[in-house]
C-alpha cells in the first residue's frame, strides 16, 4: 500500500461588503461563483469523499438560498457546509481582519474551557471569574444537551479528513466557545448543567471575551520544552518527541538532531522507540520523508502520487510559492484525467538510514497530529512497522 497526497490551497473568501453591512443578493451570488470557481480550479480532488452528483445537489441548493440580503455571517454559515463537504482538513475559510476561530463574536462567549470525547464533555478549565469543579461533566447548555450541542457543532468544522471526527474534538477543546457562537448563539448568560460525582448542579455563568480566553491560554501554555527532544527512559527504551516538521524551531536543526538521536539510539542498544507526534500539525513534507528513512525497514516510497488540479494560472488571486509558479509547467504532468506534481523527494525510492532503527516501535497520536504527521503515520501504518497509541488523527490518507 502507498500512500497519495493532493495539493490545495487555503482559500480566503471575502464578501464584497464590509463587515457588519448587510449583503445584497448580487453580491452574495458573485461570491457564490466566485466561490464554486475557486474550488474548481484548485481543488485536485473535489469528489474523493463525496461525489460529484450529490456536490451538484449542494451547489444548487446553497446558490437558491442567497435570494435575499444576508449579512456576513449569515453568509458564512450558508456556506460552510460546502466546505465540510470537502472533507478536508487543510481548507480553511478565514474572515478578513478576523481570528480564525473567533469570525464573528469576540464576546458574548462560553466561560469554561471544555474536553470533549465521544458525545462527552467535562470541565478542563475557567475563563471567567466564577471556578466550577475541573473533572465535573457538562451535561447541558442552556437546555441543550451536551450530546445535542456536539451534533450541531460537528457538521459544521472542517479540521478533519474523511468521516473522521479526531481533529474537530481536538478544536473543540480549544475553541469551543468560537465555534458555539458561530453556529449556536452568543446569549447574555448560560445555564450550565454539571455533574460531580453523584451530584447534578446548576449554575448561570456570564459570557467571557475573546482576550479573557487568550489570557487564559497564555498563563496556563504548557513549561517550554524543545520541539525535538529525545528522553532515555532505561537502557531498553527511548522516547523520542517531535512537535513540528520544521527545519528549524526555535533555534534547534531537524536534520542535525534526527541524526544524531539515532545515531545515540543505535549506540544505547535501544529496543523500545516511543515516538510522539501528539499535537504535531505537521510542516515541511521531505522531513516526514527523512524521520521514515530512520524508522524503515527497507527502502520504500513514501508517495504513490501527488495530485494537482491544473497546470494553467488560476482565473482568481490565489498565493502559490514563486519556486512553484516558475517550475509548474516542467513538474506539473498529465496523469489520467488530472495532473500530478513530479518533483518531490517523497516519489523516489528512499532507503533506510545506516543507524535506522529496527527495533519496536510505538507511536502516540491524537486529532491535532495532522498533515505530514498523518502521512508519515501512514507510511508506517501501510508497512506495518509500528503499533499506534492514542487517539485518531485528524488527517486521512489514502
Amino acid at each position: 500500500m502507498k500512500t497519495s497526497r493532493h495539493i490545495t490551497f487555503i482559500l480566503l473568501i471575502l464578501s464584497l461588503s464590509t463587515f457588519g453591512q448587510t449583503i445584497t443578493p448580487e453580491q452574495l451570488q458573485r461570491d457564490f461563483t466566485r466561490f464554486r470557481m475557486a474550488l474548481n480550479e484548485v481543488h485536485p480532488e473535489m469528489y474523493r469523499y463525496t461525489s460529484k452528483a450529490t456536490f451538484d445537489s449542494l451547489f444548487s441548493t446553497t446558490q437558491a438560498r442567497l435570494n435575499h440580503p444576508m449579512s456576513q455571517h449569515e453568509f458564512y454559515v450558508t456556506m460552510v457546509p460546502l466546505l465540510v463537504a470537502l472533507r478536508d482538513g487543510h481548507i480553511k475559510w478565514i474572515v478578513a481582519g478576523k481570528d480564525e476561530h473567533y469570525p464573528f463574536f469576540t464576546d458574548k462567549l462560553f466561560p469554561l474551557k471544555l474536553y470533549f470525547l465521544g458525545e462527552k464533555a467535562w470541565i478542563a478549565g475557567n475563563y471567567g471569574s466564577v471556578d466550577l469543579p475541573v473533572g465535573a461533566e457538562v451535561m447541558a447548555i442552556n437546555g441543550k444537551p451536551i450530546a445535542e450541542i456536539i451534533q450541531t457543532l460537528l457538521p459544521n468544522m472542517t479540521f478533519a479528513d474523511g468521516n473522521r471526527i479526531g481533529g474537530k474534538l481536538e478544536d473543540l477543546n480549544h475553541y469551543f466557545s468560537g465555534y458555539y457562537a458561530t453556529f449556536i448563539g452568543a446569549p447574555d448568560t448560560f445555564a450550565v448543567t454539571y455533574r460531580a460525582g453523584s451530584n447534578e448542579k446548576n449554575v448561570t455563568l456570564r459570557p467571557v471575551t475573546e482576550p479573557e480566553i487568550k489570557a487564559y491560554a497564555e498563563k496556563n501554555k504548557p513549561v517550554y520544552k524543545s520541539p525535538f527532544r529525545m528522553e532515555f527512559v532505561n537502557e531498553r527504551t527511548a522516547i523520542l518527541t517531535i512537535e513540528a516538521f520544521f527545519k528549524e524551531s526555535n533555534g534547534l536543526k531537524f536534520k542535525p538532531f534526527v541524526a544524531d538521536a539515532f545515531r545515540d539510539i543505535r549506540q544505547k542498544g535501544i529496543q523500545n522507540l516511543v515516538l510522539d507526534l501528539r499535537d504535531n500539525e505537521g510542516g515541511e513534507e521531505p522531513l516526514g520523508v527523512l524521520l521514515y528513512s530512520y524508522l524503515a525497514k527497507q527502502p520504500f516510497q513514501y508517495y504513490d502520487h501527488i495530485s494537482v488540479r491544473q497546470k494553467k494560472k488560476f482565473s482568481f488571486p490565489a498565493w502559490t510559492s514563486k519556486l512553484y509558479r516558475m517550475a509548474k509547467f516542467m513538474v506539473v504532468k498529465k496523469r489520467g484525467d488530472g495532473y500530478a506534481f513530479t518533483a518531490q523527494r517523497g516519489l523516489k525510492v528512499t532507503k533506510p538510514q545506516k543507524d535506522a532503527y529496527t527495533g519496536k516501535l510505538y507511536v502516540l497520536l491524537n486529532g491535532n497530529s495532522f498533515s505530514v504527521t498523518t502521512e508519515f503515520a501512514a507510511r508506517a501504518h501501510a508497512d506495518k512497522r509500528a503499533t499506534f497509541v492514542g487517539q485518531e488523527s485528524g488527517e486521512g490518507i489514502n
